[in-house]
């Protein structure tokens, strides 16, 4: 069937990823990606919704991180700000450790956020310039990625030598440069690839230079809570990315990844000066001179070998063995009337060594055609807390209270999968199944327990193209998140202060069952997607409170069910097929609908994103020497109904108002191997928050312009290869 877009559906027409190049006529489905299946494979046979942006996308928007680089993503938003930094991704409601992160295959741990003010370890080392594409699984893939899969996956998958090099011997060299304003950011970057023979490297440097992102420009530029401007706090990073592969010969390809990132930053926290931590009760806690000084630290080393064997049992075969340390230290300066002047100094460490064996098989029968993907999986990981406290005038210190014990955890799996063709692949099947064993042993000394559990995920999905143009599919999948370390093990006696919060190694896993059935079309003058889900979740794990000889006696239990459902849409529009626009001429559109609630007290739950649109109008020359385009991003309130409220009985959230925000980008190319962009983002100087920034904020709550998102700003890159 020949599927026509009529110029009412155009107006609907349009897609969302950051760009839509002057045109080759191929499809956007016909894009291949691996986070849907754990192998290369086009969209279209795809039975789920799976978002791929690619570097050029990220260059064409001027981001600077992971969270602008997904800020046009439907249904996807990045979390946390400030002196710490990005802390996480929310997929479809479901943020923190529900969302599995992936470098390269590599498992990421998750961020831990104890609360404190002073402590965070977060998921904030990731350079956007090493990237090749970000995927986004949206919705449960256990089956395919194991624990924290629980709400879906997100694959940064760094560039291969491959990437930037053209067929046979050849060399690439690139250097990019770049100012932003919303952080006063300069970066450089080099990137260095060859290939002579059978040998294949690559080599990328990238450095930054700049402060914390800048709140709206009309906050009050004071010191202390009621701080409406950010604070000045300086942030550099350094990022070293180098890979090497050798091809042995036909059958036999080895490959060896070294990567190392450091984030230091270090300022004055203005925000804190003259805050009364004892609440106008208890002299001698008011802060004063506080400032910080932190650093964030990645590194991984991986060895992968790839052997295409052609054999009865499998074709092909790979296995990686990645070894991978992080670490962020945080030393809080600050003095009361109580410590005088004391560094409060904070330190988290995570180390993992991660085993993967990945076979695949093809089998073609009389009637249908089958590949089958299936491997084993194992991980074992270390977190590791270390707590002092120095007092600076009499040159001692004592250890501080850390809330975790240092633990070990353990992962094994087995997965399997098979992706079946019928009707001369008009059909295509695809079921999964993977079994998880995970086990978390707390330092003996704690006294703490053992925990273990286990889980049995699965997967079944079908894509029915009924013509080249048009398709339908639904799927079934499951997810699960075994306990982490945080829940397990916060072990905490403070009578002196009226709490106690006590660890339960009894913690079952969550687990989420979703559906999702949706459409793909395409053809000469567009593509469209259309997706609606729901996903059902148990044994929700939330710490509950309960007075017991006279203190708030804190726990975390299984007690929460919860169901989340909506519906997406993004398409693409060529204008000048439609309605005669200049050649080059294209619009773009997503919208992103969710919904949902706890299931128990009925409340919509914080994580639910309010409605979203995306627009976006653009050119880019015939000649590929210079285009631009105009994105229009509409957002609707969160109102005070729209939050859970508070189980205290204490103050209500806030809205969250609605906002509508233009960005401007554009290109030139005077020469193939110089590439000039810039981008004027929120041209007309919308005073706005994020949702997700706002979660706790009352009407009494202190600075709260201090948490709008940057008001006009501007960035311009320059990027030369050859």
């Amino acid at each position: 069937m020949n599927f026509k877009l009529t110029i009412i559906a155009s107006s609907v027409v349009l897609a969302i990823s950051p760009s839509l190049q002057a045109q080759e006529e191929v499809s956007i489905f016909d894009e291949v990606v691996v986070s849907g299946t754990r192998s290369e494979q086009s969209i279209k046979n795809v039975p789920a919704s799976v978002s791929k942006v690619t570097s050029e996308e990220i260059e064409q928007n001027l981001a600077t991180d992971v969270k602008q680089a997904l800020k046009y993503e439907p249904g996807v938003t990045v979390n946390g700000r400030g002196r710490f930094g990005m802390e996480d991704f929310t997929i479809r409601g479901m943020s923190g450790s529900r969302v599995k992160v992936m470098v390269d295959g590599v498992e990421q741990p998750s961020s831990y956020n104890p609360g404190a003010d002073v402590m965070r370890k977060n998921s904030n080392t990731f350079e956007v310039d090493t990237l090749t594409a970000i995927e986004v699984n949206k919705g449960p893939s256990s089956s395919l990625y194991g624990s924290d899969a629980l709400g879906g996956t997100v694959l940064l998958r760094t560039k291969n030598p491959e990437d930037l090099l053209e067929a046979g011997d050849d060399t690439h060299v690139g250097v990019k440069t770049g100012y932003a304003s919303a952080n006063d950011e300069y970066k450089a970057t080099v990137e260095v690839a060859n290939r002579t023979g059978d040998l294949e490297s690559l080599l990328i440097y990238t450095y930054r230079d700049g402060n914390e992102t800048e709140a709206h420009g009309d906050g009050a530029d004071i010191e202390g809570p009621e701080r409406g401007t950010a604070d000045p706090f300086n942030i550099a990073s350094h990022n070293v990315l180098g890979k090497i592969f050798y091809q042995i010969n036909d059958e036999h390809r080895v490959g060896f990844t070294g990567e190392y990132y450091t984030r230091s930053a270090d300022g004055r926290i203005l925000s804190r000066e003259g805050y009364d931590g004892g609440g106008g009760f208890m002299p001698g806690f008011v802060y004063t001179n506080v400032r910080a000084d932190d650093k964030d630290e990645r590194v991984r080393l991986g060895i992968e070998h790839e052997w295409l064997a052609g054999n009865v049992a499998f074709d092909s075969l790979e296995w990686k063995l990645n070894w991978s340390h992080s670490e962020s230290e945080h030393n809080s300066y600050d003095h009361t009337g109580r410590y005088q002047n004391r560094n409060r100094a904070r330190a988290g460490t995570d180390e993992s060594v991660q085993f993967d064996v990945l076979l695949q098989k093809e089998i073609q029968l009389a009637a249908s055609r089958h590949e089958l993907t299936y491997g084993v999986a194992a991980s074992d990981n270390s977190f590791e807390l270390e707590y002092t406290d120095h007092f600076l005038d009499t040159g001692t210190s004592k250890p501080g209270t850390a809330e975790v014990p240092k633990s070990d955890s353990e992962k094994r799996a087995i997965f399997a999968q098979d992706q079946m063709f019928f009707m001369n692949d008009k059909l295509v099947v695809t079921a999964g199944l993977r079994y998880d064993d995970y086990k978390a042993t707390p330092e003996a000394s704690s006294g703490l327990e053992e925990h273990n559990s286990d889980s049995l995920t699965s997967r079944l999905g079908a894509v029915y193209h009924w013509s080249n143009n048009f398709s339908t599919y639904a799927q079934y999948s499951e997810g699960f998140r075994a306990p982490t370390i945080h829940e397990l093990y916060y072990d905490k006696d403070n009578a002196a202060h009226g709490y106690k919060i006590v660890s339960n190694p009894n913690l079952k896993p969550e687990e989420s069952k979703s559906y999702e059935v949706g459409l793909r079309a395409s053809n000469g003058v567009g593509a469209l997607e259309l997706s609606a889900f729901f996903n059902d979740y148990t044994n929700f794990i939330q710490s509950k409170t309960t007075e017991e000889g006279g203190l708030d006696v804190t726990t975390n239990k299984n007690l929460d069910e919860a169901e989340i459902y909506g519906a997406e849409f993004k398409g693409s529009l060529w204008l000048d097929e439609v309605v005669g626009a200049p050649m080059g001429s294209y619009a773009r559109l997503s919208m992103a609908y969710l919904d949902g609630e706890d299931k128990k007290s009925g409340d919509t739950l914080n994580t639910i994103a309010p409605f979203t649109t995306v627009v976006g109008l653009g050119y880019d020359a015939p000649s590929e020497m210079w285009g631009s385009e105009l994105s229009v991003t509409m957002v609707a309130a969160k109102s005070a109904n729209d939050w859970e409220a508070p189980e205290d009985g204490s103050d209500p959230n806030v809205e969250a108002p609605s906002y509508t925000v233009v960005d401007l980008t554009a290109y030139y190319r005077p020469a193939n191997d110089l590439t000039l962009r810039a981008g004027l983002f929120n041209a007309f100087d919308e005073k706005y928050w994020q949702y997700q920034d706002l979660e706790g904020v009352t009407a009494s709550t202190q600075g709260v312009d201090r948490r709008t998102q940057p008001g006009r700003n501007w960035g311009v890159t320059l990027d030369y290869s050859f």
